[in-house]
């Protein structure tokens, strides 16, 4: 009996460990790189005067804009978002700026690196650099990229709406549901109102429903 528990208890442990480990995530940037950032610098700070934050290494976030390919290296305009523990940008339409960052003697395809793609940077401030913007003329932080990861894209919103109805479900919820396949009719909850679904003979057991009972034949 001692070793059962003792066996449990193990189980238990490793479970959650692994577990904790699947629901923290990995985080992409190492400690290494960490310790070159400047701490206590803002993207805010920065977007002020960027020509004052030059030769600063500063871990930013954002989505991708545009990426321009030029020879032996690729820009990257990207908007700035706040980034979350997992130093992913956050899905919000809070933003402080936009900013450029090159990567070197790499060729970052525009393909895969394109327009709302979610990026983390690490990298040196190399200069401030205007462009025009519209009818203005925006300063951008230029950084040159120590490291870029780039996320996988974000699942899309189920959208049940892409699933027909039963034709044999009231309107406007479709929960109760006539079952034309029963041996005798009956009306029961739906929960999904997706035809065919498991109360449906051809998929298993019925859920619980109220039966109607067949109608009385004429004698």
């Amino acid at each position: 009996m001692f070793k059962i528990k003792q066996v449990l208890i193990l189980f238990l442990i490793l479970s959650s460990t692994v577990f904790s480990g699947c629901f923290a995530g990995v985080k992409p940037i190492t400690e290494d790189l960490k310790q070159r950032i400047t701490p206590n610098l803002t993207f805010h700070e920065v977007i002020r005067d960027p020509a004052v934050s030059v030769g600063k290494t500063v871990l930013w976030g954002g989505v991708i804009l545009h990426t321009t390919v030029y020879k032996g290296r690729t820009v990257l305009e990207v908007i700035q978002k706040p980034l979350g523990r997992r130093d992913r940008p956050l899905e919000t339409d809070q933003s402080a700026g936009r900013f450029l960052v090159e990567q070197s003697n790499q060729f970052l395809d525009p393909e895969i690196y394109k327009e709302g793609r979610e990026v983390t940077v690490v990298g040196e401030i190399f200069k401030e650099e205007k462009r025009p913007l519209g009818e203005m003329e925006y300063r951008y932080p230029y950084v040159i990229a120590t490291f870029i990861h780039l996320w996988q894209e974000r699942p899309q919103p189920y959208d049940y709406r892409a699933y027909p109805y039963s034709p044999y479900c009231r309107p406007p919820f479709m929960y109760d549901c006539y079952d034309p396949f029963y041996p005798y009719p009956f009306f029961g909850p739906r929960p999904y109102g997706i035809w065919p679904y498991p109360g449906s003979h051809l998929l298993g057991p019925h859920f619980p429903h109220r039966h109607v009972p067949p109608p009385n034949k004429a004698k």
